[in-house]
């Protein structure tokens, strides 16, 4: 399994078809097409643009502000424009910068940053500017021609059935035809919206067909993953089309200056942020998960969060815009002032809530990150202070503070019967009014009293006195794992290998015994120092899941801990078992060997995203003179797909062990 796992990945077939690598000459003839139209596209906006900064500058910018609406009005236009190019554009300028090699990564690109251009109302507006008709209509007409190509040629770059080719050259035409020549019949905004929206309709339902004719019909399993991605995207600006273009073309009271026509146009707006940026993420996805193009491309979180809650600040500006004009015609005079303090302070309060819930919908639909990690669990809120202050628990006695845990308090103490030292695990006092927690540690007590091995911990009492609820365990002489790591840096493999012998052995007798122990890290790894070399013991069964249970104590607060976390546990998957502990055993078998986690990243949601996409670091970048077996074994264990993961701890050791 490691010589398989080690091999290079493959070129994929639809890279190979579609690979300019061996024609250097075609290669850079379109990426100088892409820069002269991407060039073009925006020389044209700021052509337009950059005349009205100076009469805006000019302005009464007091009477401006007493015109709130209007002003508003102005800004959510720019906004949103800016908005839809940004989103489309980032997307665009990853894949040119990733794949200038192939050119249907550069076409797609290419689309989707003129695309994102065309569907704004700045660019509609330039086609029908006088003496910008034909500069202004070619955008529009680039954009119409891409999304119906794309439709037509995605994933691999091939028009299915082969036919459609022949229809790729009327398309370039009609289009051509009916948005640069302003003086002729068809020119688009003469030539009467029905018989616009049949042409330009009639071309994306065929680009939509086309693709679900490919699925159904000549699609592997991999490419029909890759077209419901990017057909869900397309449907998007389709739908919106169909939503406003057509609805307002057979209701006319929507094409007017009434109360009710610029309602219509502030929900139009507001549903085209959304709508329309679902092309350009859907699209990420496709190529993303199933590594179209040879690459793993992943949107910056942040980036992506950003686009979102600014187009979340845009539509509640929209939506003010809406009320100040229903409150203007509903109550005589300006009483725009009032209405901005009164919808200001309601936007606060809600803006910070609906931001959160957007971007948990966004970890959870496109980044596939189930467990909550924003919120704040209990553990973490538990008060400090020591909770057992007398000298006496349940008959042990000369209690003495040694470790303090995020659900925990640890003490030594003298048992009552065997005069001996033992360690007595409290719960803290905050969490023990919560009657989950309590069923949680209670039910590690259930589980540990119930095994016996000499790697894991022993019980030997537990109970509740007075609402303190506590398990009693051997009193181990020597400290954790994680104190060893930072006292003494990384470890040798020898020693490492030793540790991990035992770990290991613990583990797979919790595996045999239907648990998984879900939190495997240094912290929960102790030395007993009473032998010699130091046994280790694994801990804190806190958060093991039975095998076949259905329990739901564990959905309180965090399960495991995001560090050694397997890809399984953040997609919240229910086929939990025990490679998921292996997988946290590789990563902390990285950590003792090199010193340093193998995934460290600025904040949790980009950590997680790390272990559900990012490449297995190879330890060797760090320890030069590591064996190149066991650099590879502990990527096999932080496999992302559990199948390819040893079965079993003790399968990992063995590895490890057989060169030492």
């Amino acid at each position: 399994m490691i010589a398989n796992d080690i091999q290079p990945m493959s070129t994929s077939p639809i890279t190979k078809d579609t690979s300019l690598k061996n024609n250097p000459n075609l290669r850079w003839t379109l990426i100088g097409i892409w820069v002269f139209v991407v060039l073009y596209t925006f020389m044209v906006l700021g052509a337009v643009l950059s005349p009205q900064f100076p009469s805006f500058q000019s302005s009464n910018m007091m009477r401006l502000i007493l015109g709130l609406p209007a002003l508003l009005q102005l800004g959510i236009d720019y906004g949103v424009d800016f908005l839809l190019m940004i989103g489309f554009s980032v997307i665009g300028g990853v894949l040119i910068v990733r794949r200038s090699d192939d050119w249907f990564a550069i076409f797609t690109s290419l689309f989707l940053i003129i695309f994102g251009v065309r569907v704004t109302n700045l660019a509609n507006s330039i086609a029908i500017t006088p003496g910008y008709e034909t500069t202004g209509g070619l955008i529009l007409a680039l954009g119409d021609i891409g999304i119906v190509l794309f439709s037509m040629l995605f994933p691999d770059g091939k028009f299915v059935p082969r036919w459609l080719k022949f229809l790729a050259p009327l398309l370039v035409i009609s289009m051509l035809g009916i948005y640069i020549f302003p003086g002729s019949p068809f020119f688009w905004n003469t030539m009467g919206r029905s018989n616009y929206l049949i042409v330009t309709t009639g071309w994306y339902v065929i680009g939509l067909i086309a693709s679900v004719y490919r699925y159904f019909r000549r699609a592997t399993l991999a490419q029909k993953q890759q077209i419901r991605w990017a057909f869900i995207g397309t449907m998007g600006p389709f739908s919106w089309f169909m939503l406003f273009q057509v609805l307002q073309n057979f209701i006319p009271a929507f094409d007017d200056t009434s109360l009710l026509a610029t309602g219509f146009q502030i929900v139009a707006r507001l549903a085209g942020i959304f709508l329309f940026l679902m092309l350009p993420l859907f699209v990420t996805i496709a190529i993303a998960q199933a590594k179209l193009f040879d690459i793993d491309l992943l949107i910056n979180r942040s980036i992506v969060y950003g686009i979102l809650t600014v187009g979340l600040g845009l539509a509640f500006g929209l939506l003010f815009g809406l009320v100040s004009l229903i409150f203007k015609n509903f109550h005589q005079g300006d009483q725009s002032f009032m209405v901005a303090i009164v919808f200001s302070v309601s936007a606060g309060a809600l803006f910070q809530p609906a931001r959160k819930k957007l971007q948990r919908f966004v970890d959870r639909f496109f980044y596939h990150i189930q467990i909550d990690y924003q919120k704040t669990p209990a553990e973490i809120r538990a008060e400090s202070e020591t909770i057992v202050t007398g000298k006496t628990l349940a008959s042990y006695r000369d209690l003495k503070l040694i470790g303090r845990g995020g659900m925990a308090e640890v003490y030594s103490a003298t048992s009552p019967k065997s005069r001996k030292s033992v360690a007595i695990k409290v719960l803290r006092a905050a969490l023990a009014e919560d009657e989950q927690f309590r069923k949680r540690f209670m039910r590690e007590a259930q589980i540990v009293s119930g095994l016996e091995h000499p790697n894991i911990v022993h019980m030997t009492d537990f109970g509740n006195e007075d609402n303190v609820y506590y398990i009693v365990m051997d009193l181990l002489s020597g400290p954790d794992l994680n104190g060893l790591l930072r006292e003494r840096g990384p470890l040798s493999v020898n020693r490492t290998v030793e540790l991990l012998r035992d770990v290991a052995g613990a583990l797979d007798y919790a595996h045999q015994n239907g648990l998984v122990h879900r939190d495997i890290k240094p912290s929960n790894v102790m030395l007993d120092s009473s032998t010699n070399p130091a046994r280790a013991v694994l801990t804190d069964f806190g958060i093991a899941k039975i095998t076949d249970a259905h329990t739901q104590i564990t959905n309180t607060g965090m399960v495991g801990t995001f560090d050694y976390m397997a890809p399984e546990q953040i997609q919240a998957s229910t086929d939990v078992d025990g490679r998921a502990d292996v997988y946290a055993l590789g990563v902390m078998t990285y950590q003792m060997i090199t010193g340093r986690l193998p995934f460290e990243r600025p904040n949790t949601g980009a950590l997680l995203l790390a272990h559900l996409n990012a490449p297995r670091p190879d330890a060797r970048e760090l320890v030069h003179d590591l064996p190149r077996h066991i650099s590879h074994a502990i990527q096999q264990a932080m496999d992302k797909d559990p199948q390819v993961r040893f079965a079993t701890a003790g399968d990992f050791v063995n590895v490890l062990m057989s060169t030492v």
